[in-house]
Order: C-alpha cells, then structure tokens, then sequence
C-alpha cells in the first residue's frame, strides 16, 4: 500500500468518482484492522489520530 499526499488522492478520488474514508484511530489494533480491510480490496484510507491519542502513544 503506497503512501501518497492527501491531495493526491483526494485529486484522484474526485476525478475518478469515488470516496474516501477517514477514520478516527486510538490504538494499534484499529490501525491494523483498518488497514487490513482496506488491503485486500486495495481501497485508499485516511487514518486520523488526536492530539491526545498520539501523545498516549509517544509521540513527541
């Protein structure tokens, strides 16, 4: 699964008539649900996480 901008693939999604999804992460095991859902179809996702669920994870 490729890692692409954000506008990239909104672009491509609007010239080719289809959807996104986003969804709102709090832990590793949605992350790795979300993505092996989207994998098999090959279907593009936007992972978000809060400022607060990134803190409880390390982030710096």
């Amino acid at each position: 699964m490729a890692l692409v901008s954000m506008r990239q693939l909104l672009d491509h999604a609007a010239e080719n008539g289809y959807g996104v999804p986003a969804f709102n992460v709090n832990n590793l095991e949605q992350v790795q649900a979300i993505m092996q859902a989207a994998d098999e179809p090959s279907s593009p996702v936007i992972m978000q996480a809060s400022a607060g669920a990134r803190a409880y994870a390390g982030e710096p």
